[in-house]
């Protein structure tokens, strides 16, 4: 006995609108300002976390707390996936502010590194910016209009194809570098800080600090973060 089937269903199934994304260069240029409009709002100087809130230091002696870097978990198990998740979503809600200084500060290093970038970088920014003056004024040089010896449209070409082999060429290899480097450091940083040893701070409690192998963290009345375990 076969089953039928209202006619005209599979026609409405493929027929049905399906949702569409737009991607051009002012989606692309929208959503980066988005992105860089949030990071202003949570990247702040008042944000950012004292240096030994961030490396666990404590003590006279200024040394690195015993049980401030920690595995975020001491099994593999179905649960320590999320517990892995928990924990660096978590600090980086709390150090966003300490990472994106940490990037800045490796970007710096990298570029002192590499004084040939630098130059390229400072020769191309003046370029543009005459490109830029000979648009709207006319630059005489010995008597000879040197605006008009080139059209806009072809010193604009020859200056963007110009760009784009000073950045493959210079500035590629360090942008890996800043990314590789700012990136591993921040990622570990976020994994193993332990975030039930940071000193109180209402944001940080307000977001909460669950994620150990432990049933849980709570603070108690003078606003540390603690283990369930420890209150009697």
């Amino acid at each position: 006995m076969s089953a039928s089937l209202p006619q005209g269903s599979d026609d409405y199934r493929y027929s049905s609108p399906k949702p569409s994304v737009s991607l051009n260069a002012e989606t692309i240029r929208v959503y980066i300002s988005s992105v860089v409009m949030r990071m202003r709002e949570r990247v702040t100087i008042d944000t950012i976390r004292p240096l030994p809130m961030f490396l666990g230091i404590s003590g006279p002696a200024f040394c690195i707390s015993a049980g401030a870097f920690t595995p975020p978990t001491r099994h593999m198990d179905r649960t320590a996936l999320e517990k892995i998740r928990s924990r660096i979503r978590l600090n980086f809600a709390f150090f966003l502010s300490n990472y994106a200084l940490l990037t800045c500060g490796v970007a710096i290093v990298v570029a002192l590194l590499h004084p040939g970038m630098l130059i390229f970088l400072g020769v191309l920014w003046g370029l543009w910016s005459m490109h830029e003056f000979m648009i709207s004024n006319e630059l005489i040089v010995f008597g000879k209009n040197v605006s008009s010896a080139m059209p806009i449209t072809q010193r604009s070409l020859l200056l963007s194809a110009l760009s784009v082999i000073v950045i493959v060429w210079k500035c590629l290899a360090p942008f890996v570098v800043v990314v590789v480097v700012s990136g591993l450091m921040i990622v570990s940083h976020s994994i193993m800080r332990d975030p039930k040893h940071i000193e109180s701070s209402t944001e940080f409690r307000r977001r909460g600090a669950v994620d150990s192998d432990d049933e849980g963290v709570i603070s108690d009345d003078s606003g540390e973060l603690v283990e369930r375990g420890d209150i009697i």
